[in-house]
C-alpha cells in the first residue's frame, strides 16, 4: 500500500501576500508533494485564509497537485452552499480533492458569531454530511430537520467525483462513530501510533454495525513536522512553533521532529498502526518556511512517494 504526504499552514505563506503564496503552491508541485491542505476559521485572532478560495486559486495554478480541508467547520457553514462550491471545485480538478469536516473548536465565540448553538454542533456536522452526499449523488433532494429544510432541492453543477471523499478529522469517540457510519476516511491530529490503530479498529467495528466499509487506505494524520539534516532541533521550534494540545505527551511523542532517519522511524510506526496518508505541518515561521518545505520534500516525501522508503 502506498503512502502519501501532504502539508498544511497555507495561511503562513498566504499571509505574506499573492506571491508568496503563489511560490508556495508552485514549490508544492515542484517538489512532488501530494496534496496541500487549508485549516478553516471564520471568526478569532488567529489569521487563516478561506480554505474554498485557497483551493480554488491551487486550482488554476497546478495541474497534479491534490488539495484538501483538514478541518471545514460544517457546523456552521451552510451544507447547500458548500456542496455546490465544492461540486464546482471538484469540476475544475477532478479527483485532486478531500473534504475533511469537523465539529469546530471549544471556544463559543464561532458558534455565536454564525448564529448556531454549540451543543448543536455534533447534529448539525452529522446533517451538513448527509446533505451533501445526497446533494451531490441525487437530482432532488426533499429533507427537513429543527435546522433547515430542503423540497426538490437541485444543485449544479454536481461533483465529476463519483462519491467525493469526506474525512472526519475528529479523535473523540463520537468522531470515530462518525466516520464509521457517515464518514469516508479519518484525518486527526495529536495522535500516537497505539492510539491510530485503536481509533481504526473502533471506525471499522462501527462502520461494520453501518452495513459499510472503510477503505484501508483512507486512514491518514495531521502531524507537526520539523526536520534537520543532523544535530537537534533548535528549542527555539519546540517552544514556539509545536502544536500542544496535551499535556499527557512530549512534544516528540506526537509530533515528527529530527533528522530524517528519526522522522522515517517514527512515520514507520504510525505506518505499522495503520496511516497510510500524512499532513505535516511545518513547526516554523514564514523566514524557514520554504527552507522546510524543501528539506521535507526531498529528504521525506520523495523516498515515500518514490517507494525508497522499505515498510517491511
Amino acid at each position: 500500500m502506498s503512502v502519501k504526504i501532504g502539508v498544511s499552514g497555507s495561511s503562513v505563506a498566504a499571509r505574506d501576500g499573492r506571491e508568496t503564496f503563489l511560490r508556495y503552491i508552485d514549490t508544492l508541485e515542484e517538489l512532488g508533494w501530494d496534496s496541500v491542505w487549508f485549516s478553516d476559521r471564520i471568526v478569532g485572532a488567529a489569521w487563516r485564509m478561506d480554505p474554498l478560495v485557497g483551493m480554488a486559486i491551487t486550482v488554476g495554478r497546478t495541474e497534479k497537485l491534490k488539495f484538501g480541508t483538514s478541518v471545514l467547520i460544517m457546523s456552521v457553514r451552510s451544507p447547500v452552499t458548500t456542496a455546490r462550491a465544492l461540486a464546482t471545485i471538484d469540476m475544475m480538478a477532478p479527483g485532486r480533492l478531500v473534504v475533511g469536516v469537523g465539529v469546530g473548536q471549544e471556544s463559543p465565540v464561532e458558534y455565536e458569531a454564525m448564529g448556531v448553538r454549540k451543543r448543536d454542533r455534533g447534529k448539525r456536522l452529522d446533517e451538513a454530511i448527509v446533505i451533501m452526499q445526497r446533494l451531490w449523488g441525487e437530482d432532488k433532494v426533499t429533507y427537513e430537520s429543527d435546522f433547515i429544510k430542503l423540497t426538490d432541492a437541485t444543485i449544479a453543477p454536481r461533483p465529476v467525483t463519483p462519491n467525493l471523499p469526506l474525512w472526519i478529522g475528529s479523535r473523540a469517540e463520537a468522531g470515530l462513530r462518525r466516520t464509521g457510519y457517515l464518514g469516508n476516511g479519518w484525518l486527526p491530529t495529536q495522535m500516537l501510533p497505539d492510539e491510530i490503530r485503536a481509533g481504526i479498529k473502533r471506525i471499522n467495528e462501527y462502520a461494520t454495525e453501518a452495513g459499510r466499509s472503510i477503505p484501508d487506505d483512507h486512514f491518514g494524520l495531521q502531524v507537526s513536522t520539523y526536520v534537520v539534516e543532523n544535530g537537534k532541533v533548535p528549542e527555539y521550534i519546540k517552544e514556539k512553533y509545536l502544536l500542544q494540545r496535551r499535556a499527557d505527551v512530549t512534544p516528540e511523542q506526537i509530533n515528527l521532529i529530527g533528522t530524517p532517519d528519526e522522522i522515517i522511524e517514527r512515520m514507520k510506526e504510525y505506518i505499522d498502526a495503520g496511516a497510510t496518508k500524512f499532513v505535516f505541518n511545518p513547526a516554523c515561521g514564514p523566514d524557514d518556511l520554504f527552507e522546510q518545505l524543501e528539506l521535507q520534500g526531498k529528504l521525506l516525501v520523495q523516498p515515500f512517494h518514490q517507494k525508497l522508503v522499505p515498510l517491511g
